[in-house]
């Protein structure tokens, strides 16, 4: 499993300070304690906030409250709540019915001041559900700080094949709406390409996005095997439309609160600042860390290494056929039978007969399939690296890297790769005979960066030696990365 704060992949700067704005239903306030927990055990300072109502019972998610009633910030308080607790809770008031948050205004003052209290993040629940799994915003919904630099709509699995009407659905006519239903329809139950809909239209959970602003949604409350299934529908199908969303259980280790909600001494709101008493805080209300999110889900890409000159072969091994099928064409079948968005064949000393061989593949797979041609393909494998990472488009997640001179790498492999990238992995390699191998291999986004520095004839070993720790490995037999480098392995 995956950390929320690893996965949501947040910087921690307070000179930049991460907004992250949750929306929806089925869990955001859960959502919302857990990161700003985990934000805390990494050291960090964390402001919790609402721009919408919470419930009385959340305050007591957090060790201290700070009242925020006007047009300007009590940053004395929050300060003094930061340096004991290093995270606090920022409201406008609070009732024994519900508590009021701040103004999305403040939240951005706050931003402002974000480097001198050392806030790494500001943390916010941006509307309301009625403790329902899913929504649609009504028209004064959400209450977006300007500062938001990530939206996560939270959707709760326990929505799928439910009725759309109010029982199970919070603003049902908004959905019922967005999804083109009859206003009266009470007969149609969700399923996941239309959770997965709601979830990024602009209209639902990504409606007010800022300009630059990350959307990522959660699909939440995976934690029973039919749940899951479903969440991978959900996250498949927002993949193919070029989202990244994450499957979460956000919430599922967290115990009841306790029942002391008199709310004496805290009706009237008698100090700037409230912290929890000493006995409910002995209470066993944190959460469990790390136990969050199960998967991540992104569009991935393929890339086929095929530039080469094939000096050892004497010939284009490229166009050689194993099986009755060139090289090239079968690294291409592979790949495209794995669950990878795009598959970038880099052309090089032999580009114009390779593009001939994949002419009938490019035009049955449309825009799956991309030729990119590497001019500096003499300086060595690593150039080619550098070509296909410049041609990868922004949504793709992590990229699968194999030659084309391993013609009997079966697509299993290439999805146990991809399999352990979305539980949490970023850098995933085969293991033959206790030894690593460079192909095929997984590499995370973060790790491009680092790729576009490689040189020479090498490939990206270098990566696998510096990360070694970090490399996830998975054993394989070694006839299936057979690689066919000279005539003689042909035979």
């Amino acid at each position: 499993m995956i950390q929320f704060l690893t996965a949501l992949q947040l910087q921690l700067d307070p000179a930049a300070p991460d907004v992250v704005a949750f929306v929806g239903g089925g869990g955001k306030s859960s959502a919302l304690f857990r990161l700003a927990s985990e934000i805390v055990a990494a050291g960090q300072r964390v402001v919790v906030t609402t721009t919408t109502h919470i419930s009385y019972a959340q305050l007591l998610r957090e060790p201290v409250h700070v009242f925020a009633p006007g047009a300007d910030l009590p940053l004395d308080a929050i300060a003094q709540a930061l340096d004991k607790h290093g995270r606090c809770l920022i409201i406008a008031e609070a009732a024994p019915d519900r508590v009021r948050g701040i103004t999305p205004a403040l939240v951005d003052q706050l931003v402002a001041h974000a480097q001198t209290l050392q806030i790494g993040a500001l943390v916010i629940e941006a509307d309301g559900s009625r403790y329902l799994p899913i929504k649609a915003p009504a028209n004064h919904e959400p209450a977006l700080p300007a500062a938001t630099t990530l939206l996560v709509p939270v959707m709760g699995l326990d929505a799928l094949g439910v009725p759309l009407d109010e029982a199970h659905v919070h603003r049902v006519a908004q959905v019922r709406s967005l999804l083109n239903l009859a206003s009266d329809d009470t007969q149609t139950r969700l399923t996941p390409r239309m959770a997965a809909q709601l979830l990024i239209d602009p209209q639902g959970g990504a409606k007010l996005l800022p300009a630059g602003a990350r959307l990522l949604p959660l699909i939440n409350k995976a934690d029973q095997v039919t749940y899951l299934a479903g969440a991978r529908l959900i996250a498949h199908q927002l993949a193919a439309w070029g989202y990244s969303s994450l499957i979460g259980a956000v919430g599922r280790d967290l115990p009841s609160l306790p029942d002391i909600l008199s709310g004496e001494g805290e009706k009237n709101n008698p100090s700037p600042i409230n912290s929890r008493p000493a006995e409910l805080m002995s209470k066993p209300n944190a959460v469990e860390l790390g136990r969050s999110v199960l998967e991540r889900w992104s569009p991935l890409a393929a890339v086929i290494l095929a530039a080469g000159r094939s000096s050892r072969m004497g010939r284009p091994k490229q166009l050689e056929a194993v099986d009755g099928e060139p090289m090239v064409v079968r690294a291409v079948r592979t790949a495209l039978q794995s669950d990878v968005a795009q598959v970038i064949v880099v052309t090089g000393a032999y580009a114009d007969a390779v593009t001939a061989l994949l002419t009938p593949l490019l035009e049955q797979t449309g825009d799956r399939l991309r030729l990119v041609h590497n001019p500096d393909w003499q300086t060595g494998q690593a150039s080619s690296i550098r070509a296909a990472i410049a041609a990868l488009a922004a949504p793709i997640g992590a990229a699968l890297f194999l030659p084309t001179d391993q013609p009997f790498v079966p697509p299993v492999l290439l999805q146990q790769l991809i399999r352990a990238w979305r539980g949490g992995a970023r850098l995933v390699a085969p293991l033959v005979d206790g030894q690593v191998r460079g192909a095929p291999a997984l590499f995370d986004r973060s790790l491009w960066p680092e790729m576009l520095t490689l040189t020479g004839d090498i490939g990206a070993r270098p990566l696998l030696q510096k990360h070694h720790s970090d490399v996830v490995t998975l054993p394989v037999s070694s006839h299936l990365l057979r690689d066919i480098d000279t005539p003689q392995d042909l035979v």
